[in-house]
């Protein structure tokens, strides 16, 4: 008998320690309270909650993944010190500055052939998102140096004397020679 009452016990906890999944627990929204003979019971409302995911371009969107045969790179002129990317629709390229020389760092501009990276500046880049530089209004970008695995620039506005650095992948640019 004891052994029985043993089992029991056991069973009765490890049945009381399974808790609903993260997905379970995100499909109801309220819970209704009925008392029944002096003991409360909770029972969840069967009304889902509809999650909205936002798709990350960079990793799981088809229509913009991107083709290592296809891929174009800023371009930096070591006459003058200009980087510029090209507008080109059969490239792929998306090039972000960030904010100090680590991809885990603000994104602070963007440069991307597709229009779901920027239309609306789904990234928030304080600096905008664009096709190409050129749609980049009365700015320039200037190289300065390499920073390890990365080149850093300075966003020049023509308007204001003061740059901003940005600091960009160094597999994401090429060098070439001006006239």
């Amino acid at each position: 008998m004891k052994n029985i009452i043993a089992a029991l016990v056991i069973v009765t906890f490890l049945g009381c320690r399974h808790t609903p999944t993260t997905e379970m627990a995100n499909t109801t929204t309220d819970t209704i309270k009925t008392v029944t003979d002096g003991v409360a019971a909770v029972k969840p409302d069967s009304t889902p909650v509809k999650k909205t995911v936002k798709k990350d371009t960079i990793r799981n969107d088809k229509d913009t993944q991107m083709s290592e045969a296809f891929f174009q790179k800023a371009m930096i002129n070591l006459s003058d010190s200009s980087l510029t990317v090209y507008e080109n629709i059969r490239a792929d390229y998306r090039i972000f500055g960030y904010q100090k020389p680590d991809t885990n760092s603000r994104k602070m501009i963007l440069f991307s052939v597709f229009t779901s990276d920027v239309e609306n500046n789904p990234y928030k880049c304080p600096f905008g998102a664009y096709y190409y530089s050129g749609a980049m209004q009365d700015t320039k970008i200037k190289y300065v140096r390499k920073a390890g695995a990365f080149v850093e620039a300075h966003l020049v506005k023509d308007t204001d004397i003061k740059s901003t650095a940005i600091y960009f992948l160094k597999d994401w640019v090429k060098f070439e020679e001006g006239n």
